[in-house]
Order: structure tokens, then sequence, then C-alpha cells
């Protein structure tokens, strides 16, 4: 997939996270029940690990392959590392 292509398919589900937790909000705001509200978190939870597997997928071999030492890559990799734990 092309650079610009990946970044519009990022950039696209941030803002559809980004809608989905300002219907968090008003569902807080019109103290709508707990459970209700709770599961809405879980999907925003679940959207933003997906946004961030795909950035990986997207630009691991890309970070990767401009990093010129070995100290580099293994800063990028514990990165990458921090997120998927």
């Amino acid at each position: 997939m092309p650079e610009s292509e990946r970044k519009e398919e990022i950039l696209s589900r941030l803002k559809n996270i980004k809608g989905h937790i300002e219907g968090i909000i008003k569902m807080v705001e019109e103290e709508k029940e707990c459970e209700e509200i709770m599961l809405q978190i879980i999907a925003v939870k679940k959207a933003l690990e997906k946004v961030g597997y795909f950035i990986i997928e997207s630009h691991a071999e890309k970070c990767l392959s401009d990093v010129e030492n070995k100290a580099q890559i293994q800063k990028i990799l514990n990165i990458m590392m921090k997120f998927l734990s």
C-alpha cells in the first residue's frame, strides 16, 4: 500500500475513534448506564489496538530499513514490544 494510502487509512481510523470517544463523553454527560459506557470504552480500546497494529505492520519495515546502527534498531524494537505487551 502506498504511503499516502496508509496515512489516509490511519487518519480515517483515528477520526472514527475520536467520534466514538465523543459519543462516550455524551453518554457520561447524559448519565447512561455504566455497562453501556464500559462496552463503548472496550470498543474504543480494541479500535486503538487495531490502529496500533496497523501502524506497526505498515511502518516496521520502513522504520527498520532507515536505521543505521543496532542501538537504534533495538530502541525501535523495544517501543514495538511495549505496544504489543
